[in-house]
């Protein structure tokens, strides 16, 4: 994948990330937050957990409470922010606008995470590989850019028995931080996920999904992805067949509305490499005032 700068530095300024969680590592829409630190003004005790830095220790605390405990400092940070994106032969069809998905979803990470980056925040990808999820490190910079969109690239299509749900689960079971979460998947991706799991993620988190919409399954040039094969004219221009896909998008919609709501998450849809900056600002935008659901246009 080439990765096209001059794209990227003239919609970085369009963009900025907000998140409703006042908390560690986590910024508000300004780019101001509290931030854990060394050598800054002290904050307070906590219990140490595997990754925090033994400089921070206080043995003095810790021989009086009788446990390790280590000091937390306050400074001005960046959101650490996780890309979770999804994989697989699904993510190999085209959008109902004629883009393949495939190249949709590196373009969107991409321009989320130089975004990020360019702001000063670490960011980490993780996707399912395998029978686990593939969770890389939380740095920034152009290198850490370009190994992450290789490394997705490389692995996208690939089938994993790990589902998007474990790799959500994976996630924040073994990384000790507030997060702001993006999940890049599609229809099908957001149907697996437990609303259980999601309203105990956004607890803690913030987590922002996009949704790559599918290509229509009537209408001309209709390729199947399962039999890999076109689909026969006489389905894909059925009139009753494409009022009865409608219905079922539209019932989609209002299901995933439903939950978005319920677990405070806020949900966009693309289609195309155009759409990614405006409905990207627009998503942030509504998150930001506590507008959560499923913004997209009626089908």
């Amino acid at each position: 994948m080439k990765i096209d700068y001059e794209y990227l530095s003239r919609i970085r300024r369009a963009v900025a990330l907000y998140t409703n969680k006042k908390t560690s590592n986590i910024l508000d829409g300004d780019f101001h937050s509290i931030h854990r630190g060394r050598s800054m003004e002290f904050d307070d005790l906590k219990e140490y957990n595997f990754g925090d830095d033994v400089h921070d220790i206080d043995w003095k605390s810790s021989s009086r409470m009788g446990s390790i405990v280590v000091r937390r400092y306050m400074t001005d940070r960046r959101h650490n922010v996780m890309f979770i994106c999804d994989c697989g032969d699904k993510m190999l069809g085209d959008t109902d606008k004629g883009q393949p998905k495939k190249e949709l979803a590196l373009m969107l990470f991409g321009t989320l995470a130089y975004i990020t980056g360019r702001n000063g925040a670490d960011y980490a990808l993780a996707y399912p590989k395998g029978d686990k999820a593939n969770i890389s490190m939380f740095r920034s910079g152009p290198e850490h850019l370009e190994k992450l969109l290789y490394d997705y690239e490389q692995h996208l299509p690939d089938d994993a028995s790990c589902s998007l749900g474990n790799v959500l689960d994976q996630v924040v079971g073994s990384i000790n931080k507030r997060m702001i979460i993006f999940l890049v998947t599609d229809s099908a991706g957001i149907e697996s996920l437990d609303p259980k799991m999601l309203r105990a993620i956004t607890k803690t988190h913030d987590l922002l999904i996009f949704n790559i919409e599918d290509a229509w399954l009537t209408g001309d040039h209709v390729y199947d992805t399962v039999i890999r094969r076109y689909e026969r004219l006489f389905l894909s221009h059925h009139r009753e067949l494409h009022e009865e896909e409608r219905r079922q998008r539209r019932a989609m919609i209002e299901s995933f509305n439903e939950m978005c709501k319920q677990c405070k998450i806020s949900m966009t849809s693309v289609s195309a490499e155009s759409e990614i900056i405006d409905k990207t600002i627009d998503l942030l935008e509504r998150y930001k005032h506590g507008y959560y659901g499923y913004f997209t246009s009626s089908v």
